[in-house]
């Protein structure tokens, strides 16, 4: 069973490579609108990340954002001190 899911994540992690979302797409005007209607400002590209079926699961209600791969700086000074405290 472990090998079946080791398997299909390289499989899928080879399809998002082969999409060739390097340099990123521009992000729908859809999704702007509704950033800003949410009160969001300074939009930007945190991660690009190809999403897993249970990542869209009602009862994962999180995703996870490996140091590693965040493009650029979201966290205001303040959330930033707060973040590295609870680390």
């Amino acid at each position: 069973m472990h090998n079946i899911i080791n398997q299909r994540n390289r499989e899928d992690l080879k399809k998002f490579m082969e999409m060739g979302l390097e340099p990123p797409p521009n992000m729908p005007q859809v999704f702007k609108d509704c950033i800003q209607v949410l009160g969001g400002s300074e939009i930007k590209l945190v991660i690009q990340k190809f999403l897993q079926v249970t990542y869209l699961r009602p009862q994962q209600n999180r995703l996870s954002i490996s140091l590693k791969q965040i493009r650029s700086s979201f966290l205001n000074e303040d959330e930033e001190r707060m973040f590295n405290a609870k680390r």
